[in-house]
């Protein structure tokens, strides 16, 4: 099973990882042309795409090898707090709701997914009074800590999407860990020890 899993995610993050500064300086890239890509049989009718996606690993003649480089070489120095504070303005507003609009969200989404609004701060690896902060918008999530929801949840293709566009986030698929936690979530991956899997094949820090 898990080997299938690797296998599947490799193949995922082969047609959707974008950090072509990355991938172009991997020792066995070599440059694919327009010509050699619409004669794989891959229609493609924007230009800038068709430039786009020859770069991407799958269309490499050597994919397993480059995408095997690229996580021996791949750092995850990507780091975030939990949440931010809010603006001044929202922060005022925040004194006169009982939640923001996003925490009217998060909430619905968590009574959705059968969990208890009161066991979340810990699941979550934050204080009660930070997930209290949340939900009236003086916190703004960041977006670690929306994919925390989403995995935590196992929430489908559009609560995740609805989850982040609420709080302007977005899914950025030249970072290794939104490529990652985009498959999980599009093909509801939300086994703890399979998610740990995925995370530990590209060496990404664990957000669960």
């Amino acid at each position: 099973m898990r080997d299938e899993l690797i296998s599947d995610l490799d193949a995922f993050f082969g047609k959707n990882y974008s950090n072509f500064d990355l991938i172009s300086a991997l020792p066995s890239y070599e440059p694919v042309t327009i010509a050699m890509l619409l004669r794989s049989g891959n229609r493609v009718t924007d230009g800038q795409n068709t430039v786009n996606e020859r770069r991407k690993i799958c269309y490499q003649p050597h994919k397993d090898e480059l995408l095997a480089e690229l996580k021996e070489r791949y750092v995850d120095n990507s780091f975030t707090y939990s949440f931010r504070v809010a603006p001044v303005r929202q922060r005022i507003n925040s004194l006169f709701a009982a939640h923001s609009k996003g925490g009217a969200l998060i909430l619905r989404l968590v009574k959705r997914y059968g969990e208890e609004p009161a066991h979340m701060p810990e699941k979550l690896g934050i204080t009660p009074y930070a997930w209290k902060k949340i939900l009236r918008g003086y916190f703004l999530p960041e977006k670690v800590l929306l994919f925390k929801l989403c995995l935590t949840l196992g929430t489908s293709r559009e609560d995740g999407y609805a989850l982040l566009k609420a709080f302007g986030a977005y899914y950025d698929f030249e970072d290794a860990r939104d490529v990652v936690v985009r498959y999980l979530t599009e093909y509801r991956v939300f086994n703890r020890d399979m998610i740990d899997r995925a995370f530990e094949e590209y060496k990404l820090k664990k957000i669960l």
